[in-house]
Order: C-alpha cells, then sequence, then structure tokens
C-alpha cells in the first residue's frame, strides 16, 4: 500500500456476541483493498465469550483488528462514543457483530464512489436480510433502496413507508471526530442507526449502490441482537432517537419525523391496552408524550384509517 494512513475506519460494537461474532469479524478481515483500512471494536464487558473471540482475531489479525476492552460494561451509547473517538480513519464504516459483509470489496467500492464524489457525504450498499442460520428471508424489516439528497428526503423514508436504514450497509465521512456530534449521541440510552445517519444526512447527499454486499441478520422473536429486544424498550429507544433527529434536521422535515414517532407510541398503546396496562398507559399520554407527539398522534391515527379506506 502507498499510504500508510488509515484510510476507512470501521467501527463494530461488540457485548455478548458470542453466537456471531466470528461471522462478522471473517468479513472484516476478508477485505480486499488497495488502502489501510482498521477495525475499531468496542467489547462492553460481555458475560460470553465475545471477549476471549476478540483477542483471538486481535492476535491473529494485528494491523486490523484493534480492540477496546472496556473495564465495566459502559451501554449502548457511551460505547458508541468512546469507540468512534479511536476511529481516525477519513472515512467510517460500519458493522454489528451480528451482521456480516458479504462482498470482500464492499469497502474498495464505497471507498471509490466516496472519492470519485466529493459531494456526498456517504453511501449505502443493498442488504440481504438473513435469520439466525444465515439463511435470506422473504420477509423482514423494508430496507432503503435509493439514494437520499436532503434531511427532508430521510425524513419521508420514515413514514408511510418506514424503510429501514441498516447501519450495516453504510459508510461515511468522517464526521464524529473532535466529539462535534457527541452530545447528540449521549442522549438516548441506545444510539440506534438513524442518529449516526442523520448526523451524515445532515452533512451532504448519501448514495445508494444497488450491489447487495451486506447482511441484517433478523431475530424478531428471541436473542440479543437489536431486533429482538422487548416492545418497551425497542420502541422508546426509536421514540428517543428519532426525537434527537428533529434537532438535527430542519423543522420542515418534522412532520414526517413525529408521524413515525407517532407509529412507535402506537404500538406501546395498543399493547397496554391488550394487557391491561392502564395505569402505564396513562403515564405514557399524560407525562412520557411532548406536546408535539400528542398533537401529531390523532393525525396519525386518522391517516391510517383513510389510508387503509382507500388502499393507498
Amino acid at each position: 500500500m502507498a499510504n500508510d494512513c488509515v484510510k476507512v475506519s470501521v467501527m463494530l460494537l461488540a457485548y455478548n456476541h458470542e453466537t456471531y461474532i466470528r461471522k462478522a469479524l471473517d468479513s472484516v478481515v476478508m477485505q480486499v483493498t488497495d488502502f489501510k483500512f482498521e477495525a475499531v471494536v468496542g467489547e462492553d464487558k460481555s458475560t460470553d465469550r465475545t471477549r476471549a473471540i476478540l483477542r483471538e482475531y486481535a492476535a491473529e489479525y494485528p494491523d486490523i483488528i484493534k480492540p477496546l476492552y472496556w473495564k465495566k460494561n459502559m451501554g449502548a451509547s457511551r460505547n458508541v462514543v468512546a469507540t468512534l473517538k479511536r476511529c481516525t480513519g477519513e472515512y467510517v464504516a460500519f458493522l454489528e457483530c451480528d451482521d456480516f459483509w458479504t462482498d470482500p470489496k464492499k469497502l474498495q467500492r464505497q471507498v471509490d464512489f466516496l472519492d470519485k464524489n466529493p459531494q456526498y457525504a456517504g453511501v449505502m450498499c443493498g442488504v440481504t436480510v438473513v435469520n439466525r442460520y444465515d439463511k435470506a428471508m422473504v420477509t423482514g424489516p423494508n430496507v432503503l433502496d435509493h439514494e437520499l439528497k436532503t434531511p427532508l428526503d430521510f425524513a419521508r423514508t420514515m413514514w408511510p413507508y418506514n424503510q429501514f436504514k441498516f447501519l450495516g450497509c453504510f459508510m461515511t465521512r468522517n464526521y464524529y471526530r473532535g466529539g462535534a456530534y457527541d452530545k447528540y449521541l449521549m442522549q438516548t440510552r441506545c444510539v440506534t442507526d438513524i442518529i449516526l445517519e442523520a448526523i451524515s444526512v445532515k452533512q451532504g447527499r448519501i448514495g445508494y449502490m444497488s450491489e447487495h454486499m451486506t447482511a441484517y441478520r433478523w431475530i424478531p422473536s428471541h436473542g440479543k441482537n437489536f431486533s429482538a429486544m422487548n416492545t418497551d424498550v425497542l420502541c422508546r429507544d426509536k421514540i428517543y432517537s428519532l426525537r434527537v433527529v428533529t434537532k438535527l434536521f430542519p423543522k420542515r422535515s418534522h412532520k414526517w419525523i413525529y408521524m413515525k414517532i407517532s407509529r412507535e407510541y402506537k404500538i406501546l398503546i395498543d399493547k397496554y391496552l391488550r394487557e391491561g396496562e392502564y395505569s402505564r398507559l396513562l403515564k405514557l399520554l399524560t407525562r412520557e408524550m411532548t406536546i408535539a407527539e400528542r398533537g401529531y398522534y390523532p393525525f396519525y391515527h386518522f391517516s391510517n384509517i383513510i389510508r387503509s379506506i382507500f388502499d393507498v
């Protein structure tokens, strides 16, 4: 390699990923590039063999795998911030340790795109949704399949299409250096993909490459990955993250963000009604929802009725 500087930092967060972490790390070290890249892994004091497995890979691939072994469990948001601070590359790519890349030229192709298109802040690629056995699924989240020109474009994917912006297919210019956005990243218990992506979208266009070069593991029924988290935790993490996005994006985009927030509230409200949790429902309606969210919820509910009538 002509240049010994790190071109791409791959950020991975590891916590109790013993079952899947080998697949994720194998997909990183198999990358074929003409530049130097690193994989910065924030290991959040796992209680299984995740840390031991990571040590194996760090010993075998010391030039690529750069582990961060925290002395105590930091939680997702603090782990994101601390790990991002160690990502020194011009570009940052992301990968959760229960997902994996499927193309050995994934990093090279995305770097080539961003090098040739300086007006783009980042780029995504096609995603294959797989189950716990790495088998492609017919059903699953509605994955984003086009480029984004503005924050408004990004917001419009949230409702009614509910398109999932999977972080593992994403590469962005490194806007996170110097802690410029730490205050936003620390406003939620679990930093979801959408905040990191919103920071990049705020800077410029996000390209899309149709080639499927990454796999998202969808396990809605059980497990430790994000898709398997319980309803209360999952919905609230999404709501808190979406609130952060409203602080990053201009007001003209807020309508779609609040409609997406309303969708998460509806899931919670239906759950509490179904389970007879009326005290929790009252607390949600009177204390948790903001004034703006209370205003948008009836509009969201009415819009769903109209859409169902006219089948749109």
